[in-house]
C-alpha cells in the first residue's frame, strides 16, 4: 500500500487542497487598528510585516489559484488584532465563496456568548477560535471559566466548529485532560486542535505522544496539522508522512485536516502545500482527500451555512 499511495502522491501535484488556517492582515491601519501587546512575536517584527508583507485577501487566493486550493478558513490573527476581528470579516464577506473566517474571542471575557452569536448570526462565520496558557498552578482554567461553559453552550446550539490552541507548545496534561472532558460535555461540539494539539513524540519518534490518549478517544475531538508541525518535524529529524500515516491510524482521516499557518509561518506557500503533499505520501488515496481538503472543507467552507 505504501508504494501505491507514494505513487499516487507523485502523480496528484494538481489535486486540490482546502487550508483550514491561513492568517489575513492588512498594512492599512487607519480604518484596522492594530493591537500588538504581549503577540508572540515582537512589535517592531510584525510592524514590518504590515508595512512590507501584508497578507491580504486578494494576495492569499492568488497563492491559492497558484496551488490548487479550492478555497479555505481564515483565522484571525491574533498576533496583530487580539480579538477584534473586523478585517477578517470584512474579507470574508467580499470573498464568501472561497474565504471564510473563523473568530477569536476572548474565553474568560462574558460578553463573548453574545458577541460570538451576533458573529454566526450577522457574519456567517465558519467558527471559533479560542487560546490561552497555563495559569501559575500549571492548569488552564480559561477552558472551563463560566464565560467559556455558556460559549461552548452557544456553539453547540449553532454547530459551530471551535478550534483550540494551548500554550506553551507540548503536550499539556493538564489542558489535554479538561479538553477530553469538554468534548464529552459538549458532544455536538466539533473541537479542532490546532497544530495537531502540539503532539509531541512517541517512544519510537514515527507518532504522537502517548500524553494524547484522552483526546484519541472522542469521536468530536479533530486535528488541524500546520506548517508549524512539519518545521518542528524537520528539525528534529522526524518523517512527516510516517507521523500522519501513524496519526490517521489512531484517530481516523476523516478527523484530521490540514492549514497552511500562511501569514504567520514565513514560507512560500508553495513550500507548504508541497509538505502537506509529502506528508499525506503514505496514506490511501481516500485518506489523501480527507486529510488535505474534505475534512476541512465539510467544517469551514463558508458556502451554504
Amino acid at each position: 500500500m505504501q508504494a501505491n499511495a507514494a505513487g499516487e502522491a507523485m502523480s496528484v501535484a494538481d489535486e486540490q487542497l482546502f487550508d483550514a488556517h491561513a492568517h489575513v492582515y492588512t498594512d492599512d491601519t487607519a480604518r484596522y487598528p492594530i493591537n500588538t501587546r504581549n503577540s508572540f512575536h515582537s512589535e517592531e517584527e510584525l510592524q514590518r510585516r504590515l508595512s512590507r508583507n501584508p497578507i491580504t485577501p486578494e494576495r492569499l487566493l492568488a497563492a491559492w489559484d497558484e496551488q490548487g486550493i479550492t478555497a479555505g478558513a481564515g483565522v484571525q490573527y491574533s498576533s496583530i488584532y487580539k480579538t477584534d476581528n473586523s478585517f477578517l470579516l470584512d474579507s470574508s464577506d467580499r470573498f464568501p465563496d472561497r474565504l471564510s473566517a473563523v473568530v477569536i474571542l476572548d474565553a474568560t471575557d462574558p460578553a463573548t456568548p453574545e458577541a460570538l452569536k451576533r458573529c454566526i448570526l450577522e457574519r456567517n462565520i465558519v467558527g471559533l477560535r479560542l487560546t490561552g496558557g497555563a495559569g501559575p498552578g500549571g492548569d488552564y482554567p480559561w477552558l472551563c471559566s463560566e464565560a467559556a461553559l455558556d460559549t461552548w453552550q452557544v456553539a453547540a446550539e449553532h454547530r459551530l466548529p471551535v478550534a483550540l490552541m494551548y500554550t506553551p507548545q507540548g503536550p499539556a496534561p493538564a489542558a489535554i485532560e479538561r479538553i477530553a472532558a469538554l468534548a464529552r460535555r459538549f458532544p455536538d461540539v466539533i473541537l479542532a486542535l490546532d497544530h495537531l494539539g502540539w503532539p509531541g513524540r512517541d517512544q519510537r519518534g514515527e507518532g504522537p505522544s502517548e500524553a494524547l490518549l484522552p483526546v484519541f478517544g472522542a469521536p468530536n475531538i479533530f486535528f488541524k496539522a500546520t506548517s508549524i508541525n512539519y518545521r518542528l518535524f524537520e528539525a528534529q529529524g522526524v518523517d512527516s508522512a510516517r507521523f500522519i500515516r501513524r496519526f490517521v491510524d489512531l484517530v481516523g482521516a476523516d478527523r484530521m485536516m490540514w492549514g497552511s499557518d500562511f501569514g504567520n509561518t514565513l514560507q512560500p506557500y508553495s513550500e507548504m502545500t508541497q509538505a502537506a503533499r509529502a506528508s499525506a505520501a503514505l496514506l490511501s488515496p481516500s485518506e489523501r482527500r480527507q486529510f488535505l481538503h474534505d475534512t476541512a472543507s465539510r467544517l469551514y467552507a463558508r458556502t451554504g451555512r
